[in-house]
């Protein structure tokens, strides 16, 4: 409860500055359900590739032109318009927002800031209000691309762009396999193609700075982690009848009796797990934590990061 109380007070209390500053505040919770309504979905036609063609996830710079400057580099300029989701080549990524009243957003953005300082002590209820402005980062400190070798947060430097997720879990049907699936159903989704089916061949994954000092330190809500502890990823693929496939799991931190695994740098998600999701129109994003309510859902910072999605056209 503590937790929606919090988005409720500080987010509606910061929400009433522009989108355009770097006092935007973090999604809440408790308004998805209003931002839901009111975003809608920005229509671009894609064409498919020719089957047999293997598309590969590339985030240019030219994606932040117009971007918001904050600490470290740019996001999204679109991060908190209504009626806008993420089109890059042949992706089309979720995404809800708003900044009448509240600024709200859930799905996807692209982001390049470097920058991984722990913000998770602040003054206000929670202890997690110093997140508030600083939620674009990724641990890697850059996309995984020719920059890829900046070291995170090296000041007054920028990477490749990558992609942060916000995954808004108060909608979100649970454990959804094998339900029909909706675009207006689900938080966190990428639509591959227009009419085509595909095999996912790569993805490569980060950890978001939010979650990763967390399970690290705690945050005000979430708990530092200890033995027994996980946050994972949930990956489920949508088939050509609009069913959800069963989940594939990528683990993001572990805590295995002796010490709390959270790789920094990209990791690849196993290939063989990612192609026994078979054939599919749409990817849907979702998350686990051991720190949990039963009745609030998780207590870790639902974020996560990826980058060089690749598929390959099989009809």
């Amino acid at each position: 409860m503590k937790k929606v109380l919090y988005f409720l007070t500080v987010g509606l209390f910061l929400g009433l500055s522009s989108c355009n500053n770097d006092d935007a505040p973090l999604s809440n919770e408790s308004a998805s359900a209003v931002a839901k309504n009111v975003s809608g979905t920005t229509k671009k036609t894609v064409t498919d590739p020719a089957i047999g063609t293997t598309s590969t996830l590339n985030l240019t710079s030219s994606l932040l032109t117009s971007g918001i400057t904050t600490t470290g580099g740019k996001y999204w300029e679109n991060t908190y318009v209504a009626n806008t989701n993420l089109n890059v080549d042949i992706f089309t990524f979720s995404h809800t927002g708003t900044s009448s009243g509240y600024n709200y957003w859930d799905g996807f953005i692209v982001s390049n800031v470097n920058d991984i300082t722990n913000y998770g002590s602040g003054s206000a209820p929670g202890g997690s209000d110093g997140w508030v402005p600083h939620q674009w980062g990724t641990m890697a400190g850059s996309g995984f691309g020719s920059s890829s070798t900046i070291a995170a947060g090296t000041p007054g430097t920028t990477g490749d762009p990558y992609i942060v997720a916000y995954w808004s879990s108060y909608l979100d049907p649970k454990n959804p396999q094998g339900t029909t699936f909706s675009e207006s159903g689900f938080s966190n989704w990428i639509k591959i193609g227009n009419t085509g089916l595909y095999k996912v061949e790569g993805l490569k994954i980060n950890m978001h700075p939010w979650p990763y000092y967390g399970c690290l330190y705690g945050d005000g809500f979430a708990r530092a982690f200890a033995s027994g502890d996980s946050f994972k990823l949930l990956i489920y693929g949508v088939a050509e009848d609009g069913t959800v496939t069963n989940p594939i799991v990528h683990t993001l931190a572990n805590h295995n009796g002796s010490s709390l695994v959270m790789p920094t740098g990209w990791v690849n998600v196993n290939t063989s797990n990612l192609q026994s999701l078979g054939e599919v129109k749409y990817l849907v994003f979702q998350m686990t934590s051991t720190d949990s309510d039963l009745v609030y859902g998780m207590n870790t910072a639902a974020y996560f990061c990826l980058d060089k999605l690749s598929v390959k056209r099989v009809d």
